[in-house]
């Protein structure tokens, strides 16, 4: 008997035989309509599928071709049913492609419009009809002045590159992001002559290459032909091509041939789903040997409490050595439940998994669905020779797929991951390519033979591509002989072109072909100009909102065009050979063959006595016949590629089997449509277990197509109330086809046995009274129960709540809901929990539009930049089986409190319960209640449940409000709007009593934050060594500005004159004033214009609704206590002095700055006459919160004496104003909290705290933003404003302060501040 790891030459055959039954399976009878027999139907659609007659099309529209799915009841045979499912597959596939092209045809000339979207050359639409049979909704892409470039070589097979544009799309598409021929799709292409009147050419997208194909201008793509008699070499066609926004046809593709294998084969698995036998029997393998080691699920020893570790392990060894050799078809010993961590019902849906035949296992959320499938498995594994036997494991999504496979790894067994797109680095190891690169089995020197074989056959073939393609497209000029060759030209044309004394060589110019047909061509060569059209540069950007398909699943398998000495570089390679003529024959007027004179001319024997101005039309017409009589042999060599590809994947594949069972590999993984692309693969591999993950949101065609032969047991695990199989084609969705209806869902209906999982380990259990009412069974595991395992959310007394409102909701250019007030809610909301301490990890917010995730997203980066990057915002449907503590979801949909009332997707009871599911700790909803209430009865009957329970539980804000808490105080604070947030710390509104470290109190709101983690603002009471009091912030080093303290003396700067004489009473230097302080008033900020002239709103209504943080600002969570408001005007609320009502700060400012330019002047003009050569050392001066002076870092300044002593200085010569450089900035804080506002003058990097605000406590790696240099007069404005600010004005003229500023540095060129990022905490100066 052969090793497990060495098949024997008998199994080796089969294999073989095997996988070219798969390869090669192709329709020998192609049918010539819809009615015929389908087992015969090609892979690929045909042209009259595509392109019908108008009568064939109506029928078609009408689904005569297709038969009802009648899934509540046992089908009458196994071939109807999957001629079903076949052509609903069939029909999803193509039916979109052909609405597009007869959409077409209706107007070939359509422009973009709100609901299309045309390219020219390539030109784009996108329709959706408003009057439809069947209510089909699509969208189209058409694709104008699509020319051939050459082709693509590649072990796959050839690849046509066409060229095309986007002239008409009106936008720029971002090929990295946009699902624009994806990999997969299917295309049509007709000559643009011919509109698709008469020709129809389906291909398949088989490259989506950004770099060196669409980044160029134009953009390339490469594509292959569903018939190789289609092909195209004329690169002067102009062709065109459309292509279905939805309707993916690689989905369905490799499907639709499984089904066909299916047919072919008998399995035991038919009578539970054809004929719905509901017997129940244990699988084959099963009976044959009953005995299996279940020593895996010995996970801990009972009351272990009191026992040493020697001999809790003396007891688990004695309960698995029991459990080495256990029968398992009479069910578990009941005392195996004390030594598991499996409750009863996983242990009852493990004893289904190893036995029965057809094992079906319901997981509610959060019952452990995935870790009762990887406990059955390693039973499975255990109880088997290893490598005798492969399990195939699959599931929906590639992530699902490597969540199993990470966990059977790590369990130590061998697992090969099928399909190299895969984004996990730890699964990317286990893949098939890594695994051949690694692997030499024994017994594949037959493979290798083979694969070099075919790859000297391919190579012969693509010279033979390649001649061909140099005949007819030459780097200089036709050869004469092939024209001979071909019939183009007769042997005494020949001749005579030959004969000697018709023609002498010439030397030929440079850069210009030589020879014979040169010479004859005469003046009349012409150098053909490739087409290349320039690609236009749009401003606006295409945002692409098709639907999330994961393209990993149906990219291509680069596994079989590269070979083990190949880099698996990701992308197709091959050699390209170019279509293109260089050089042709002038034809200014345009003669063709079918002109008399042409013709005339084309029956001379001598070719020397054609007249010269005919010869260039002659010759373009040879191009075009050498083409026409090449194009046969051309297409046929090109079907030769694609058979000797076939070729080339058969011995790859074969080598695959020999590398799996030469490791003894006991895993394979893919997603379920890998189930069907690989079938020849995984059918040779001879599996008899394959086990389903997330099985109820697969369609039903691809687990039935992939019944292999040798499959013995099926395992289905899944949630058929959670999310259904998706289905582009609505009509197909619903009845009679039930396309959304998946095998899981079906066989459940038909009452077959299952085993449901009924104790849930991830909510708590408020939360889990929510879920009760859609699974009534379902219970509590302890670990949900108690506050160690699920603590309380902090700042909230409640761990969930349903907050109404009737805010209304919005539609972007995509169609895409979104609810701008809804999302700011949401945003402030989330702002608090990160306050109370809450890590940003454990947010997750879900919505069910992505309109919507779209509009939080800008909201996080606008506004809690501060946080870091916020990325936890997923649609609903891309978050079945992930979890978090906190799940905010969104609804979105409110048309206002009356209607009209939709609720969209949220109709879907599937979608609904996944949403309301995935919470551990905490659960908040936020929406219009109303709107889902009164939407529709399927609306109420999902929602009207959840509503129910927060009611019953007291957490239903139908007031609108959402009711926070205090931690340091347990205050209750009610929140109804975005702008409440405002004035929230997150805490209360009660001032903090405690007292910081140094002994100061902390003056601040309530706040949660430590205090070891603030800075304090009151002034240092330090005495430093220099004998000076320390002129820093308490919590701020220490320094001092004195020479004994710094070493840096003003002598060491000034240079002695004795006519040099300072005035006293120049405002500069006069010690009594000093900066203005910074109000503790409650600023609210106004409408300012944004650095793109429009309106910015930083509030609204009763309050701001202002950012936080600048750019790359890295801010410590808890350190953002305080609502900032960046804006360049603030004022004052009408409460804080009543006699202040109808003051201007503005003009009163700009009257101080005046008086003070004076008062400057004033003094210049009295110190006339004297000649200053000064190197002055002064320091910016400013008052902190506490109305303290900060002396900030030595400044020096140089002067020029004027050149007239009764000069009056300019300010750029002005020794006291001077703008020379110097080192250190001015950073001026445009923060504005609702309490206190901030006004400082500090040196970059040295950060000041005076109340609890971004500003207060500032990481040394937050960069501010740095504006334009302000000009000397500037600059001067900007001193003269700052100093003659006196310490006893009142309060409010700080604001204007601020505001004069930022106008001040403005320059000319950019009014308002133009290019000033009014998101930006600082505004620098640098001078």
């Amino acid at each position: 008997m052969a090793s497990p790891g060495i098949p024997n030459a008998a199994d080796a055959q089969d294999e073989l035989s095997i996988i070219k039954h798969h390869v090669k399976h192709e329709s020998r009878l192609p049918p010539s309509n819809e009615c015929e027999d389908w087992h015969y139907f090609p892979e690929l659609p045909t042209s009259d599928e595509l392109n019908p007659d108008a009568d064939r099309f109506q029928k078609l529209i009408k689904g005569d071709h297709l038969l009802p799915n009648t899934w509540k009841e046992p089908w009458k045979s196994k071939d109807t049913y999957l001629e079903t499912h076949y052509r609903l597959q069939r029909e999803e596939g193509t039916t979109m492609l052909r609405l597009s092209i007869q959409k077409f045809k209706e107007d070939p000339t359509m422009m973009d419009d709100m609901e299309t979207c045309i390219y020219t050359k390539v030109s784009g639409s996108q329709h959706v009809p408003r009057e439809v049979t069947r209510r089909v909704f699509y969208l189209t892409i058409i694709i104008s002045q699509v020319f051939v470039r050459g082709y693509l070589m590649t072990r796959m097979g050839p690849m046509c590159q066409v060229q095309f544009s986007t002239k008409r799309s009106g936008k720029k598409i971002r090929w990295t992001q946009t699902r624009r021929l994806t990999v997969g799709t299917l295309v049509a292409l007709s000559p643009a002559s011919d509109c698709f009147k008469t020709i129809c050419m389906p291909a398949i997208i088989s490259d989506h290459r950004i770099r060196d194909g669409l980044d160029q201008t134009p953009p390339t793509i490469h594509f292959q032909w569903a018939n190789s008699a289609d092909a195209v070499m004329d690169p002067t066609q102009e062709l065109i091509m459309i292509e279905p926004r939805y309707g993916y046809f690689e989905a369905v593709r490799h499907t639709m041939v499984g089904l066909q294998h299916a047919a072919k084969t008998d399995s035991p698995l038919d009578k539970y789903l054809v004929q719905g036998d509901k017997s129940d029997f244990p699988a084959k393998y099963v009976q044959e040997t009953p005995q299996m080691n279940i020593t895996s699920l010995i996970h801990h020893a009972p009351d272990n409490a009191s026992m040493e570790d020697p001999e809790v392990r003396v007891k688990m060894d004695s309960a698995r050595e029991v459990l080495r050799d256990y029968t398992v078809l009479d069910g578990f010993d009941a005392r195996l439940a004390k030594y598991t961590n499996l409750d009863n019902s996983q242990l009852s849906a493990v004893h289904r998994i190893l036995t029965k035949e057809l094992a079906i296992v319901q997981g509610p959320p959060g019952t452990g669905k995935t870790f009762t499938s990887v406990q059955a498995l390693q039973i499975l594994l255990q109880s088997q020779r290893r490598g005798s036997n492969v399990i195939i494991v699959a599931a929906q999504t590639n992530h699902a797929v490597d969540q199993i496979l990470i966990q059977l790894i790590n369990a130590g067994f061998g697992v090969v991951r099928l399909g190299g797109r895969t984004q996990n680095e730890d699964i990317k190891r286990y893949s098939m390519y890594n695994l051949r690169r690694n692997v030499r089995p024994p017994s594949a020197q037959r493979a290798d033979r083979d694969f070099r074989t075919f790859e000297t056959a391919r190579r012969n073939n693509v010279q033979t591509v390649e001649d061909i393609i140099g005949d007819v497209f030459p780097c200089e000029l036709i050869e004469p002989e092939v024209l001979c060759d071909a019939g183009i030209i007769s042997y005494d044309q020949l001749q005579s072109l030959r004969s000697e004394g018709s023609w002498g060589v010439a030397p030929s110019s440079a850069g210009r072909p030589s020879g014979v047909l040169a010479e004859w061509l005469g003046n009349q060569l012409r150098e053909v100009r490739r087409l290349d059209e320039k690609d236009p540069d749009f401003e606006a950007v295409e945002e692409d909102d098709a639907f999330e398909i994961d393209v990993e699943d149906y990219d291509l398998d680069l596994d079989d065009c590269i070979d083990e000495t190949d880099d698996n570089t990701g992308r197709v390679d091959g050699k390209f050979l170019p279509i293109q003529h260089l050089w042709t024959g002038a034809n200014p007027c345009g003669y063709t063959e079918h002109d008399l004179q042409i013709r005339r001319e084309l029956r001379r024997s001598d070719l020397w006595s054609i007249d010269l101005r005919y010869r260039g039309a002659i010759y373009q017409y040879w191009q075009k016949l050498l083409m026409s009589h090449n194009l046969a042999g051309f297409r046929q060599a090109l079907a030769d590629s694609s058979r000797i590809a076939k070729n080339l994947k058969i011995s790859r594949w074969y080598k695959d089997t020999l590398c799996i069972k030469s490791q003894q590999i006991e895993i394979v993984g893919c997603t379920t449509t890998g189930l069907c692309k690989y079938r020849g693969l995984l059918a040779a591999l001879k599996p008899r277990t394959m086990l389903i993950e997330e099985a109820a949101e697969t369609w039903e065609a691809n687990i039935a197509s992939a019944l292999y032969g040798s499959l013995q047991q099926l395992i289905l695990v899944g949630d058929h109330q959670q999310l259904a199989p998706h289905c582009d084609t609505a009509c197909l969705a619903n009845e009679p086809y039930y396309m959304r209806v998946s095998m899981f869902e079906r066989l459940v209906h038909l009452e077959m046995p299952f085993t449901v999982l009924n104790m849930q380990r991830r909510m708590i259990p408020e939360l889990r009274q929510v879920l009760n009412r859609f699974y009534p069974s379902l219970k509590d595991h302890p670990v949900v129960t108690t506050n160690e395992a699920r603590p309380p959310i902090p700042g909230m007394a409640i761990p969930s709540f349903l907050f109404h409102h009737t805010w209304c909701e919005g539609l972007d250019d995509n169609a895409s809901r979104y609810n701008i007030l809804e999302a700011e809610m949401i945003v402030g909301f989330i702002d608090y929990l990160l306050l109370n301490g809450v890590e940003l990890s454990q947010i997750t917010v879900l919505t069910f539009y992505r309109g919507q995730k779209k509009t939080l997203l800008a909201l996080f980066r606008n506004r809690m930049k501060h946080w870091g990057p916020f990325t936890n915002i997923f649609t609903v449907d891309s978050y079945q089986g992930e979890e978090n503590d906190i799940i905010i979801l969104s609804l979105v949909r409110s048309n206002g409190p009356d209607g009209p009332h939709q609720a969209g997707f949220l109709q879907d009871k599937n979608r609904g319960v996944v949403s309301i599911s995935r919470a551990r700790r905490g659960f908040y909803i936020f929406g219009n209640m109303k709107n889902l209430a009164m939407a529709s009865t399927t609306s109420w009957d999902m929602w009207g449940r959840v509503q129910e329970v927060f009611q019953a539980q007291g957490r239903f804000g139908g007031d609108g409000r959402l009711p926070i808490t205090c931690q340091n105080h347990g205050r209750t604070t009610w929140m109804s709007h975005p702008e409440d947030w405002v004035n929230l710390h997150g805490g209360c509104d009660l001032p903090c009593p405690d007292k910081l470290q140094c002994g100061h109190a902390c003056g601040r709101r309530c706040h949660w934050l430590p205090h070891d983690k603030l800075i304090c603002p009151q002034p240092c009471e330090r005495h430093l060594p220099c004998g000076h009091r320390c002129q820093q912030l308490c919590g701020e080093i220490c320094r001092c500005s004195c020479p004994d303290f710094t070493g840096a003396y003003p002598s060491d700067e000034f240079v002695p004159n004795p006519q040099t004489s300072v005035d006293k009473s120049d405002p500069i230097h006069d010690r009594s004033k000093v900066a203005l302080p910074v109000p503790q008033n409650d600023y609210r900020p106004e409408e300012v214009p944004n650095g793109r002239g429009s309106k910015q709103y930083r509030g609204r209504g009763r309050g701001g609704r202002g950012g936080r943080g600048g750019r790359g600002s890295k801010l410590p969570p808890a350190f953002w206590l305080e609502q900032n408001h960046r804006a360049a005007v603030l004022r004052p609320q009408g409460n804080l002095n009543n006699g202040f009502a109808n003051f201007d700060a503005r003009l009163d400012d700009a009257q101080r700055v005046k008086e003070a330019k004076e008062r400057v002047d004033a003094a210049n003009r009295d110190s006339s006459g004297v000649t200053t050569m000064i190197h002055d050392t002064y320091r910016p001066v400013t008052i902190d919160s506490q109305y303290n002076r900060r002396v900030g870092e030595p400044i020096v300044t140089k002067a020029t004496p004027s050149a007239t002593p009764s000069a009056t200085p300019s300010p750029e010569k002005n020794g006291d104003l001077s703008s020379s450089p110097a080192p250190g900035r001015v950073a001026i804080d445009t923060n504005a909290g609702n309490d206190a506002a901030n006004n400082r003058t500090s040196k970059l990097g040295q950060w000041a705290l005076s109340r609890l605000e971004p500003s207060h406590v500032r990481q040394t790696d937050h960069t501010p933003r740095q504006f334009r240099r302000p000009s000397a007069q500037n600059l001067t404005f900007l001193r003269v404003a700052t100093a003659v600010r006196q310490a006893d004005k009142p309060e409010w003229e700080v604001a204007t302060t601020v505001a004069d500023a930022a106008s001040v540095c403005e320059d000319d060129g950019h009014p308002n501040g133009a290019e000033t990022n009014q998101e930006e905490d600082l505004m620098v100066f640098d001078f």
